[in-house]
């Protein structure tokens, strides 16, 4: 015991204890449930008057062995016990049990002889502790025979301290239910330890934490620490003094206490499974899985012992685990059509990509990409490529990843590259978390056959951009537009093209130039005629928010001009660039000169606005 008692200690100072905290809480239902049902086994024998010895293969001769009377006085005890709080606030109610069944045994015993009733405790010794039980070790020393015995002994000891430092934490768990508190594990390791290692200096047995006890004392009022110091100090002074008088306690009253006791650590949780089971619709499987598991641990626990049902419930835990987490990783899968990036394209473009857009095809992860996942986002991935030459993996909800993970991208890397493919992996770069892990793993080789990109919407730019490549060259130039072929000047005669070349002025913006910043007044409507755009949103932090990046051919500027509000957002020269504008005033005369022109000018507007605002529902609808 001293030993074992060491052996716990070392374990509370080196942190074990935290272990516990890992075991699935259907697993401490279940061992709660296979406590409660062990203790109210070995009462049920003292509560029907069946003889001591008795064993439950002869349950065929339970009717000939009931003792009636018997029976009475544990109806009257466990009565008491429920009515105890009606009677006084202030004496627990398992004391009213205890004095209420003590009554009324030696009552019916005073009428009906002790022979028609079980008997009681019985005689008490009562013998203080001594601390020689080491003495005869202590005297020898190390000599090489207690050394030899030591080594004989050292499983067992090893085996002594495991089992009752896991009978010890399974039990606080449990009563965490209870009591609706953490409690420390290390700590309790600890005090285990010293608790053993001074029942071996004083010759007794092995220790650990009583669920039982605990729940009894629970259900009693207690809530502090000094309700286990007071609970010793009884017991101690009890078996020291009143011997003789706890003996005359008739057995059946104890069992009432103990059989209410057990009731009150039945874990509420798992009963309340079943009646969830019938109303929970999509979420029975889950459900069922779990009672199985406190179902399966509480079985082992009567049947076998706390060891086995604690193995028994963490293997089925991992194993529902690594089948929930199995799942497939895919959240959704959708193509270039339904979202496309915020990069503001002119109308033959945006035309262009709404009619190919089903060979951008997006792959979007949700959850751990390990070894139970990684494979079937390899065969989704592989189902997907029908139609898309580019594929992107979208890693943004990815919480996790492994070496399989890994070695599966390297695999679907490959096979894109071979058909042609391109693979992208959005919200992976070198620099993040999942770029930093794959390099340690040994992946660093992924990057130069797949493409990283800081966010999926700029890996949806990319693609886009090589679809517009691929499809229509002429379009992609660096030449600067003229007027004609800007969007406000759609299906406009050449006549009228001068008539708004008069109202516009061309200006040339450095890379890096403001064209305006958000707040400032929206006095002008702006044509990009060459170079990029971006509209972007500051945030508090000194960042920004990209809204959109806008390229030759679109306009900007002029929901600000039309409302006469003040800019919402700021806009960027992201290169050299060239624009026509047109401020408050110039778009003020022509709605007066020329209102016919006018008219199809604002319709061309409208047209505009509408397709950006169908882009970005799109984008909305994709992200949501």
């Amino acid at each position: 015991m001293f030993l074992a008692g060491t052996i716990q200690i070392a374990f509370g100072l080196a942190k074990l204890g935290h272990i516990i905290k890992f075991t699935p809480y259907p697993v401490i239902a279940g061992f709660m449930n296979g406590v409660a049902v062990l203790l109210l086994m070995g009462q049920v024998k003292f509560l029907l008057g069946l003889p001591e010895h008795f064993s439950w293969a002869s349950w065929r001769d339970i009717p000939h062995l009931l003792q009636p009377w018997t029976i009475l006085v544990a109806a009257i005890s466990l009565a008491a016990i429920s009515l105890g709080p009606r009677i006084t606030r202030h004496v627990p109610s398992l004391l009213v049990g205890v004095a209420a069944g003590i009554a009324s045994y030696y009552v019916i015993a005073a009428q009906v002889g002790l022979e028609a009733l079980r008997p009681i405790i019985g005689d008490i010794p009562a013998a203080a502790p001594t601390v020689k039980a080491l003495s005869p070790v202590m005297a020898e020393g190390f000599t090489d025979w207690v050394i030899a015995r030591l080594i004989d002994i050292a499983p067992s000891i090893a085996v002594l301290a495991v089992i009752a430092s896991i009978d010890s934490l399974m039990g606080a768990a449990a009563l965490d239910s209870l009591t609706h508190r953490r409690h420390d594990s290390n700590r309790e390791l600890i005090a285990q330890g010293l608790s053993n290692i001074t029942s071996g200096i004083v010759g007794g047995l092995a220790c650990s934490g009583a669920v039982a006890r605990s729940a009894a004392s629970y259900h009693s009022g207690a809530r502090t620490r000094f309700a286990g110091i007071a609970h010793a100090m009884i017991v101690l002074i009890t078996t020291l003094v009143a011997g003789p008088w706890v003996g005359t306690i008739p057995r059946v009253v104890l069992a009432a206490v103990l059989t209410v006791v057990a009731f009150g650590m039945m874990d509420a949780w798992s009963r309340d499974l079943v009646s969830r089971l019938k109303a929970s619709g999509g979420y029975r499987r889950e459900i069922a899985a779990n009672l199985a598991i406190v179902i399966a641990v509480a079985a082992v626990t009567v049947m076998v012992n706390l060891i086995a049902a604690v193995a028994v419930g963490i293997a089925v835990a991992m194993a529902l685990f690594v089948t929930q987490m199995s799942k497939s990783i895919v959240r959704r899968v959708y193509d270039g059509r339904a979202r496309r990036s915020l990069k503001v394209r002119e109308r033959h473009d945006a035309e262009l990509l709404t009619e190919r857009g089903n060979e951008v095809a997006v792959i979007e992860l949700d959850g751990p990409l390990f070894f139970g996942t990684a494979d079937a986002l390899l065969t989704e991935a592989e189902r997907s490529v029908d139609t898309a030459r580019v594929v992107i993996l979208d890693f943004r909800r990815v919480s996790e990843m492994d070496a399989t993970g890994v070695r599966l991208l390297q695999v679907l890397a490959r096979t894109l590259t071979t058909r042609g493919l391109q693979l992208l992996l959005a919200h992976v770069t070198p620099e993040t978390d999942h770029g930093r892990f794959i390099a340690a793993i040994g992946g660093q080789h992924l990057f130069s056959s797949a493409m990283c990109s800081p966010d999926t919407d700029a890996a949806l730019e990319w693609a886009e951009d090589k679809l517009v490549e691929w499809y229509a060259p002429g379009n992609h130039t660096e030449r600067e537009l003229s007027l004609a072929e800007l969007c406000l000047a759609d299906g406009f005669a050449p006549a009228d093209v001068d008539i708004i070349t008069g109202y516009v002025h061309r200006r040339e913006f450095n890379a890096g130039d403001k064209l305006f910043t958000e707040g400032t007044p929206g006095d002008a409507m702006y044509l990009l005629a060459r170079g990029t755009v971006t509209i972007r949103l500051a945030r508090g932090d000194g960042g920004a928010i990209r809204l959109a990046t806008l390229i030759p051919g679109v306009m900007f500027g002029e929901m600000a001009l039309l409302e006469s509000q003040p800019r919402s957002a700021d806009a960027i020269a992201t290169t050299d660039l060239v624009v026509h504008e047109m401020n408050k005033a110039g778009f003020a005369r022509i709605l007066t000169d020329h209102p016919a022109l006018a008219a199809r000018l604002m319709t061309n507007m409208a047209r505009a606005i509408a397709a950006r605002l169908r882009v970005t529902s799109d984008h909305l609808r994709a992200v949501s």
